[in-house]
């Protein structure tokens, strides 16, 4: 038996419920993480019995691109016209970067990773 016949022991990639959702590992255009991430946050912004902040958990985001970057403010639009809005969790620098240079950290609401 290889490694890849063994189950994973990788938490998943997405983990939700109707006020957060965590994502880990990779949210780029090579991995699956995308499209868990983008259908967990459909549900989330437009479920009407959800509450009206959803945090977004990217502690454990190892790195984020283009792909990843889309779906979060795809998601906060969706969000906004639906009542609601994201707010982002301990997003690490790579991302705050990526959100600053392409002036979508103004879209949300984050806080800032713990100092190490």
């Amino acid at each position: 038996m290889t490694d890849h016949d063994q189950p994973s022991q990788r938490p998943a990639p997405v983990d939700s419920r109707p006020d957060l959702i965590r994502v880990t590992g990779e949210l780029d255009l090579d991995t699956d993480h995308a499209a868990a991430l983008d259908a967990a946050l459909r549900r989330a912004v437009t479920d009407p019995t959800n509450p009206a902040k959803i945090t977004v958990d990217v502690s454990g985001l190892a790195f984020c691109d283009s792909t990843g970057l889309n779906i979060l403010i795809r998601a906060q639009l969706t969000a906004l016209t639906h009542g609601r809005t994201l707010h982002l969790q301990a997003p690490n620098p790579q991302l705050l970067k990526l959100l600053h240079r392409t002036g979508a950290l103004t879209l949300f609401t984050c806080d800032t990773p713990p100092a190490t």
